[in-house]
């Protein structure tokens, strides 16, 4: 296993990261605020290698402070919160309770002090789907998903000192793991291809889409956003344009005289009829639509 943090792209040091905000107090609201040139980012490292960069003003997306106040607030509900205890996937159990809502019983409401037992117990408390609900996020994700032609969503994670943290995960998104308060350490891949970074407050992570990973706290408190980004599969290109050719011109034409031609007539009609309608396609616009259509299905 290796220990070396992966090269910073934005070719900053922690230091000039830091000089470089001087002066700016917007949070980051696309791709270049968080990796810098996202021209190369998205041709050199995206989908290739992981990799480290500095943006301070990152921290102002969310902080510790503010996860207790939504928490306190009373309005959170599942499922935009939960508790990861045994595995990688939140869960509501033991820290909800239902209350009455317009005199209807309304169950999923967070219960601040069983949360905060939980925590100080070693589990982590995530905010979930927070583009839906916070603003800021909200936009970044907004832009990300256009920029990354990419299904997208985003989910904090706050684990106290000394906790297990975050378990291994593998999925089919890729992350930018943005640190906002203390420190973790991550691990991504696994057995002797592994490496290991700490993270600090202000500093982003890109993890390609399949690499295991997995983050604990480093010493104190720490609180981390990532932003899942997944891109259409082939096999939902693959479907979508299957399904637009079916509802053309073309399809609805064969329909009523199929039963005129041969099986080999229809598949060399299909043949034909299928290219020509890829090839009217525009790759671009092809990807966007699967992209919509899996928002739309729900989140990765």
């Amino acid at each position: 296993m290796t220990t070396d943090t992966p090269p910073r792209t934005d070719g900053t040091t922690r230091a000039e990261g830091t000089r470089r905000s001087e002066g700016t107090t917007r949070a980051p609201a696309n791709l270049a605020d968080l990796v810098g040139d996202a021209d190369a980012f998205l041709a050199e490292v995206w989908g290739n290698r992981t990799a480290t960069f500095t943006c301070e003003p990152a921290k102002a997306l969310l902080s510790t402070a503010d996860v207790w106040r939504e928490l306190d607030c009373g309005a959170l509900i599942v499922p935009y919160f939960g508790v990861l205890r045994e595995d990688a996937t939140p869960t509501a159990a033991g820290v909800s309770e239902t209350r009455i809502v317009q005199t209807k019983p309304r169950p999923g409401y967070a219960k601040p002090a069983a949360v905060r037992q939980s925590v100080a117990s070693g589990h982590v408390f995530v905010l979930r789907q927070l583009e839906d609900w916070n603003a800021g996020i909200g936009a970044l994700v907004d832009a990300l998903r256009g920029e990354c032609r990419a299904q997208a969503g985003a989910d904090a994670y706050l684990c106290a000192a000394g906790s297990d943290g975050v378990p291994a995960r593998v999925d089919g998104a890729h992350s930018l793991v943005v640190q906002l308060d203390g420190r973790t350490r991550w691990v991504v891949g696994e057995g002797e291809h592994a490496s290991k970074t700490v993270l600090r407050a202000g500093e982003v992570l890109y993890v390609p889409a399949g690499r295991a990973r997995s983050a604990a706290p480093d010493d104190a408190d720490s609180l981390h956003l990532v932003i899942s980004l997944q891109q259409p599969t082939a096999r939902d290109l693959a479907e979508l344009a299957l399904a637009q050719f079916l509802k053309g011109s073309a399809a609805a034409e064969i329909a009523g005289s199929h039963h005129f031609r041969s099986p080999a007539q229809k598949a060399a009609w299909l043949r034909t009829e299928l290219r020509a309608h890829l090839a009217g396609h525009d790759p671009a616009a092809l990807a966007q639509q699967a992209v919509r259509l899996r928002q739309r299905e729900g989140r990765a």
